[in-house]
């Protein structure tokens, strides 16, 4: 907001003489005592926090540490530079001295223009500072610190077009004082305020701007300016765009475009100035980026090698896992358009949930794979625990998907009775996690204290129980009730198993019936009434279904035979 001061000097081409735009001047005046209200609290939180950490506490002692440390803290600090930020020199220059100064005397103007452009010191060191605070390895941060590193260049362009409107100012200032020194056209003093009478005709001859006379006066690299006639305007944002627009121009070509006229030193000094704010520029805006890149490439080297240790740690809970689960490595699945190893494919979904941060809990690995995935390996382990039942070992596989696909995963907390004593047996259970005992009814069972009994069976992963519920599906007849448990089911650790209702499993032993005809064999005459009775029942359908198929055959052999006679 400094350079806002720069834009108040406007000159009255009429009179020639300088005034201030009052508009401007508020507004910046404004805004500068906000800025500075903030400097000044940043400043007595700065004082505080050096008088805090400049004590230590030893056994309820306090101690003041030694001065010149304290004083070494200050200098570090930002509190010389807000200091230094906070001073007002651009009200001091522009509504004090400016309109105010007599005369040509050079020192004056040069002391003037070195406050000037050394005001801005404190505050580039400052942002220079800010720009230095640790990186926020984020995406919000890195766009961040990306704008931040581009915003010295367009700060530049706003604070250089400003000093080159100033300077033109006083550029056709002295113009002004020139001719009348040279030719007795008056006061030296270009104050509107004095309304002192200048021969205005003289100086248009003197000062030239449409067309320039370089023999007359050169007005070098501020003639754009004196020709544009924004030095005669009170729009604000006409001058600020086309001040905005010349400083980036120069900063981008490093001043290439610029010419100064060899008469005026300070025209000089701009320009050099102009050339090595630039090349700072450029260079401070490359090394931001290539540290920006360089914490990138480090914080990926370091995100890989922590990816690697992980997937050490994994890959052998991955193998010990399909080994746990009776499943093959190289079990060939459909992924995509092609076909990978079982290993393979829980491989790759680990790696990419682990680059997404998400955590991998080995023993649920199938919460990282996709639904397709999951339901392929959840069929397999249905059927591998199913094979393990006796009465289905050699079964077809068409029964034994039919029966998995009314499995469901159930889990039971530690200590909790999954079947308890006397109540009837309605589901048959495949252990998959955890471990569980296995007693028959005793006076003592109730309570929950420890059974000892000869009797107690171990359950764990790869165990089943309930298998009578099968045998009750063979034998039982449509009114039959279920078969009360023979035996209590208290899991002793957190247990997870896949379990099939009773109603299910009969349902399914009477549709695939013929591929039980084995155990069929050992029912009783009552208990074969059932079965003969559903097995006619079968026959009768398979025949009206194929009556039905044989029919549709006959009535498209008479249609197309119909069609070729017409």
């Amino acid at each position: 907001m400094d350079p806002l001061f720069f834009y108040t000097p406007v000159i009255n081409e009429d009179m020639k003489c300088l005034e201030l735009d009052k508009n401007l001047k508020k507004i910046a005046l404004a805004l500068r005592s906000v800025a500075d209200l903030f400097y000044l609290v940043d400043i007595i939180f700065q004082i505080y926090q050096l008088n805090v950490t400049s004590k230590i506490s030893i056994n309820g002692a306090t101690f003041r540490l030694e001065r010149v440390k304290s004083a070494k803290k200050i200098l570090l600090s930002c509190i010389v530079i807000d200091t230094f930020a906070v001073l007002p020199v651009p009200q001091v220059v522009f509504f004090i001295f400016f309109t105010k100064r007599r005369g040509s005397r050079s020192f004056i103007r040069m002391f003037m223009n070195s406050l000037i452009l050394f005001q801005y010191v404190p505050r580039v060191l400052r942002i220079y500072l800010s720009g230095n605070t640790p990186n926020i390895q984020t995406r919000v941060g890195i766009l961040v610190k990306a704008v931040f590193n581009f915003f010295p260049f367009i700060l530049a362009g706003h604070i250089l077009g400003g000093i080159w409107y100033f300077f033109a100012i006083q550029r056709e200032r002295t113009c002004w004082e020139y001719g009348c020194r040279e030719n007795g056209c008056g006061s030296a003093n270009f104050d509107c305020n004095d309304n002192i009478f200048r021969n205005v005709t003289l100086l248009n001859v003197l000062c030239p701007t449409n067309p320039p006379n370089a023999t007359l006066f050169d007005f070098g690299i501020f003639l754009g300016a004196v020709q544009s006639d924004m030095l005669r305007s009170t729009n604000f944002s006409k001058k600020l765009l086309q001040c905005f627009w010349w400083g980036l121009r120069n900063l981008s070509s490093l001043g290439q475009n610029l010419e100064p006229s060899g008469s005026n030193q300070w025209e000089n000094v701009f320009a050099v100035f102009t050339l090595l704010s630039g090349m700072m520029l450029f260079l401070i805006y490359l090394n931001a980026t290539l540290q920006t890149l360089s914490v990138q490439l480090e914080k990926i080297r370091s995100d890989e090698r922590i990816f690697r240790r992980k997937m050490q740690l994994i890959s052998p809970e991955i193998d010990l896992w399909l080994s746990k689960n009776d499943l093959p490595k190289d079990l060939k699945m459909v992924s995509g358009r092609t076909e990978k190893h079982l290993r393979t494919v829980i491989v790759e979904n680990v790696q990419r949930h682990l680059q997404e941060n998400k955590d991998v809990d080995v023993e649920n690995i199938l919460a990282v794979l996709p639904l397709r995935h999951r339901r392929g390996i959840m069929s397999l382990l249905r059927l591998t625990s199913l094979k393990k039942v006796s009465m289905l070992e050699s079964m077809d596989e068409k029964v034994l998907k039919a029966i998995s696909e009314h499995l469901k995963l159930e889990t039971y907390n530690e200590g909790s009775y999954i079947v308890p004593e006397g109540e009837p047996l309605e589901k048959m259970m495949f252990i998959t996690q955890g471990t569980a005992w296995s007693y028959p009814p005793t006076p003592s069972s109730k309570g929950g204290i420890t059974i000892t009994s000869s009797n107690t069976k171990w359950l764990e992963k790869g165990d089943f129980y309930g298998e009578e519920l099968l045998i009750w599906a063979l034998k039982s007849t449509p009114s039959s009730e279920l078969p009360m448990s023979t035996r209590i089911l208290k899991s002793q650790t957190e247990v997870e198993a896949f379990a099939i209702r009773a109603k299910d499993l009969k349902t399914i032993v009477a549709k695939f019936w013929w591929h039980f005809r084995t155990e069929l064999r050992h029912l009783e005459d009552f208990q074969l009434e059932h079965w003969h009775n559903l097995a006619a029942s079968s026959v009768q359908e398979n025949w009206r279904r194929y009556c039905a198929r044989a029919n549709k055959r006959k009535l498209r052999n008479w249609r197309s035979k119909f069609i070729q006679i017409n």
